[in-house]
């Protein structure tokens, strides 16, 4: 439940760019940059609580999290200054972080280092990243104000809160403990190695595709190629709809070991070059579905898990450490991504989306 209010940040800033630019009297591109704030927080605190959650109790760090998101769903809607909406969004990077560097060592370990746990945290963002476009066009239609998004996943939080007091701690742990109850300390020795380096290089590009992708690809299809309102935030539905099924195989694949998760990487990037290429060259509401399709399929299908579980799997006694250094990068991304393209965006939009190649 944690994720789907996860999926919400993801994806709820980037569907609203208008109505945020018009409550803060701002242009798309300072809107952007507010949205790259995120990646700030999680910038910051990657490197940090990767570490703690090899060493500190996981859950204390969760609750921790859900209350900050609390803070994020209920106040931004209501600001009406950029600058306080940059900090506010730095506080939901920051979230993002403390909710990585818990969940993804914690289902790993639970998993016996299988990808299939983590693929299911992308079955719940995607889940929203399906629902809230649709949901927004409802609202847009009937002309109601936009911030009650940001509502419901403050109720949901709520929900969860109160869901997650009842649960063992014990459960979060990271480090093991003894027969005696005692906590044992990690003995390895941190090394980098060509490995690691390239995880993280894989990290960072996967990060900047997909959201680079959800950021632009509703705007683009309504200014560029005149799709309407419904049929340009219809096509997340459509991407969203191929994660969740590319959710679903990936899980099936890897919970049964049918295929190799170095094969599983390898035919992913593949699939979202394809879809790319069709959306990019689409000018029809058909193909540039099929194109959304394949892209979410492909690209959002858990392809950043299964490079984790990978790493992970290359120095499992440092799985938190790996966590944060993973993600760090792919914050590097996050942040970086909507500063440029928003720089380019006002005039060169269609060769934005071409940039995806």
């Amino acid at each position: 439940m944690t994720y789907i209010v996860q999926g919400f940040a993801l994806i709820i800033l980037a569907q609203t760019v208008q109505q945020l630019s018009e409550l803060w009297n701002a242009s798309i591109a300072g809107t952007t940059a507010v949205v790259s704030a995120i990646g700030i927080g999680k910038l910051i605190a990657y490197p940090i609580l990767g570490e703690l959650s090899d060493h500190v109790d996981r859950k204390k760090l969760l609750m921790m999290a859900m209350f900050m998101y609390l803070i994020f769903f209920s106040i931004l809607p209501l600001t009406k200054n950029i600058f306080f909406a940059v900090v506010i969004t730095t506080l939901a990077g920051l979230v993002n972080a403390a909710l990585d560097s818990v969940a993804y060592p914690t289902l790993l370990e639970m998993n016996h280092g299988k990808s299939s746990g983590n693929v299911l945290i992308k079955a719940m963002i995607s889940l929203d990243e399906g629902i809230l476009p649709i949901i927004l066009v409802m609202l847009i239609n009937q002309h109601i104000w936009f911030g009650w998004l940001f509502w419901v996943a403050t109720a949901i939080l709520v929900v969860n809160l109160i869901i997650m007091t009842s649960i063992n701690a014990a459960g979060f742990y990271t480090i093991r403990t003894s027969k005696g109850g005692k906590r044992s300390t990690n003995k390895g020795t941190w090394h980098w190695n060509i490995t690691k380096i390239l995880f993280m290089i894989y990290g960072f590009s996967a990060m900047w595709v997909m959201i680079h992708f959800t950021q632009w690809v509703t705007r683009y299809f309504h200014i560029v190629q005149s799709f309407s309102t419904v049929s340009s935030h219809v096509l997340m539905s459509f991407y969203s709809i191929g994660s969740l099924m590319g959710v679903g195989t990936l899980f099936l694949l890897t919970n049964r070991g049918w295929i190799s998760e170095k094969i599983l990487l390898m035919v992913t990037a593949i699939g979202t070059i394809v879809g790319l290429v069709i959306v990019v060259l689409s000018q029809e509401t058909i193909s540039a579905s099929f194109g959304c399709f394949i892209f979410g399929f492909s690209a959002a299908r858990g392809a950043l898990q299964l490079g984790l579980s990978q790493l992970i799997a290359s120095d499992p006694k440092f799985s938190g450490r790996l966590t944060g250094l993973y993600f760090f990068f792919g914050s590097i991304a996050f942040f970086v991504m909507p500063i440029v393209t928003g720089h380019f965006a006002a005039q060169h939009l269609q060769g934005v989306m071409l940039s995806l190649l």
